[in-house]
């Protein structure tokens, strides 16, 4: 990391029976060998831990791939990591609207420099997480918000709710739009209230998954 930058942890943690999203397996963790038992395996020299992680790809803080709302769109593999990795962010603070209607529309991004930037959407809503009331209806992306977004073509478009969309229209507008111009969603965000948008820069990576969706990230960001 380069001397006098200020790391800033974004993501939920998870653990064996996290709950992320209604309907979805919670993860489970099977420990394969312990420490006890892997003593033996290396002569009393050693020990390891060694378990095996049984998880939904929505689980916990998570990168969307065009793949999963479209047949055929780049999956975790081929998502470019420059729209993943060390993206300049712009911190749409949103608290106020979310607190008048759980609707965000395009009014938010007016005027705004968007190209090539994570545009990370600060509800508030992530500090319900954990709780049955962050599955309750949630602050959202409007149809007429992603548009704006699509025409502006940002690198990434994050969130810290439970969904970009309104979890009530099946027809997921934000989902549909975004994906489909190739700008992957980051999903449960938190700690959104210790940005600025200023000299910050995004990272969430997921695996390089061949046919994946969706996966966690330890997303985080850079400010210099």
């Amino acid at each position: 990391m380069k001397p006098g930058f200020e790391i800033i942890d974004v993501s939920h943690t998870i653990g064996a029976g996290t709950e992320t999203y209604p309907g979805l397996p919670a993860p489970r963790v099977e420990i394969l060998i312990d420490y006890e038992a892997s003593r033996a395996r290396y002569a009393g020299k050693s020990e390891f831990l060694i378990a095996s992680y049984h998880l939904c790809g929505n689980t916990g803080t998570y990168v969307d791939a065009p793949i999963h709302r479209h047949r055929g769109g780049a999956d975790l593999a081929t998502v470019p990591l420059e729209r993943l990795v060390h993206v300049p962010v712009v911190l749409i603070d949103a608290t106020s609207a979310a607190a008048q209607s759980h609707a965000l529309g395009p009014e938010l991004f007016a005027g705004l420099d968007l190209t090539d930037k994570a545009v990370l959407v600060r509800s508030g809503w992530s500090r319900h997480f954990g709780t049955p009331e962050y599955f309750q209806p949630n602050p959202h992306l409007t149809e007429a918000a992603c548009r704006m977004l699509v025409s502006h073509a940002p690198a990434i478009v994050g969130i810290d709710s439970v969904n970009i969309d309104d979890m009530a229209d099946f027809t997921r507008p934000a989902h549909t739009l975004l994906l489909g111009a190739g700008i992957p969603i980051c999903e449960h965000l938190t700690r959104l209230d210790r940005l600025t948008g200023r000299n910050e820069f995004f990272h969430g990576a997921p695996v390089a998954w061949r046919g994946g969706a969706t996966f966690p990230v330890r997303a985080y960001v850079l400010r210099g």
